[in-house]
């Protein structure tokens, strides 16, 4: 069996497979931050299979990954390869960026999981791709051509600072930055917890809210709530806030494809992408290709929403596969 897992600051899904399975043996989603440690939600979900252990596991983790341990960036969670593959007996054990294990889902992904923005296609053979993902956090991944296939290699891009094009973004960080020591990254913009510091923003500039808002936003997922009012005009300061969130995700999208040379087109994955982009596409398009004299060059690449919410896991499958074909290492 293998074992593979998508672990972000949100949730972490776990699902097991037979090594020729294209359907899940068992699979299930935690809420992370219910939980003291990755390790207590693996063995739990573990002791309700009643079938073969897993002999591998590829783990996805919301994260910089070095050395065969990572830090989860929105968790208190640290994870070391070798102390989890004991505990959790498995044989082999391997830690990735979880950008990388979605880059590796994306090239696998079919049409009908891609939702283009516009009518330019993805050109992925001989072509860089990049590959970003607004969450909890935001997460950004470079697929490279070698010249026969495509390398998924991870960044922290996301972490780096937040360029304003705008007076009003500029207003925009002097709001931000008390709020997060003065290194204001995409990340604390374009991320779950951004949309809600853009909301502040905006309700800060235009004072009181309606009561029907504020009894919105005080049930259940508050940003949840901002992007329903503001996908519905229901409310100016959601409104403008998610028009502002898709601008900057836009430019950040762009960003990536010249630091990349991303000639061969843009995926975006995860639920906030899904909800937020397709609706105002136009004024993601319009942040990602005005990019002064490279504007032409962006302006024939082509970006995908990838709508398949599994997609990390399916990356994360296909590498555990690649391991359990390798031959082991020959002891001398």
């Amino acid at each position: 069996m293998i074992l593979v897992g998508d672990i972000g600051g949100t949730n972490t899904r776990l699902a097991l497979y037979e090594p020729r399975g294209s359907r899940p043996a068992a699979q299930e989603v935690q809420p992370s931050r219910q939980h003291e440690s990755f390790e207590e939600i693996a063995r739990a979900f573990l002791a309700t299979w009643s079938g073969p252990p897993p002999e591998v596991a590829v783990l996805g983790v919301a994260g910089p990954v070095r050395d065969g341990s990572a830090q989860v960036t929105n968790l208190p969670w640290h994870l070391e390869e070798r102390a989890l593959a004991r505990a959790l007996r498995v044989r082999r054990l391997a830690l990735r960026n979880d950008l990388v294990v979605a880059a590796r889902g994306c090239l696998k992904a079919p049409r009908s999981a891609l939702q283009p923005l516009d009518q330019i296609k993805l050109d992925p053979r001989g072509h860089n791709l990049a590959v970003i993902a607004a969450g909890t956090g935001l997460g950004e991944a470079r697929l490279v051509w070698d010249g026969a296939r495509h390398l998924a290699l991870p960044t922290e891009g996301g972490h780096c600072d937040f360029a304003p094009q705008t007076p009003l973004q500029i207003e925009l960080w002097h709001f931000l930055a008390p709020r997060f020591g003065d290194h204001v990254s995409y990340e604390r913009v374009v991320s779950g917890q951004g949309l809600g510091a853009l909301y502040d923003f905006f309700a800060s500039r235009s004072g009181r809210e309606p009561r029907s808002v504020t009894r919105r936003l005080a049930q259940g997922d508050r940003n949840e709530g901002i992007a329903e009012l503001g996908l519905a005009r229901a409310s100016r300061a959601a409104a403008r806030a998610v028009d502002m969130f898709v601008s900057i995700y836009g430019a950040e999208a762009g960003n990536m494809v010249l630091r990349e040379l991303a000639l061969g087109g843009v995926f975006v994955t995860g639920n906030i992408g899904r909800r937020l982009l397709p609706p105002r596409r136009e004024i993601f398009l319009e942040a990602f290709r005005r990019k002064g004299r490279f504007s032409q060059l962006i302006g024939d690449v082509g970006v995908a929403v990838v709508t398949d919410p599994l997609i990390g896991v399916r990356g994360a499958l296909e590498i555990a596969r690649e391991l359990l074909a390798a031959k082991p290492a020959r002891r001398r």
